[in-house]
């Protein structure tokens, strides 16, 4: 189990014609070529239960899937995961 240390990216993307209003979250390495995805959510409670899962607390969930809301993208530094759960939750190949 290796742990990976990087940023955490969220970017809000407000509704179109062609889609609806979601949040891209993407685990951008500090080092090394990994085959990272973007994962795509599409509302904000989800956003919240998705950083939980990714062992952030409830108070940091929710405040950074605020500021995502308001800013419009968000860099989440010094985010160090096994990575095992970020290929669980999907930001991993």
């Amino acid at each position: 189990m290796a742990k990976l240390m990087g940023n955490l990216q969220i970017t809000a993307h407000p509704a179109t014609e062609a889609e609806k209003a979601h949040f891209e979250v993407l685990f951008v390495p500090y080092a090394g070529r990994l085959n990272t995805k973007k994962v795509r959510i599409q509302i904000h409670d989800d956003l919240v239960a998705f950083l939980m899962d990714l062992k952030l607390s409830e108070d940091e969930s929710a405040k950074w899937a605020g500021r995502a809301r308001a800013q419009g993208v968000v860099l989440i530094s010094s985010f160090e995961r096994a990575d095992s759960l970020l290929k669980e939750m999907g930001l991993l190949a």
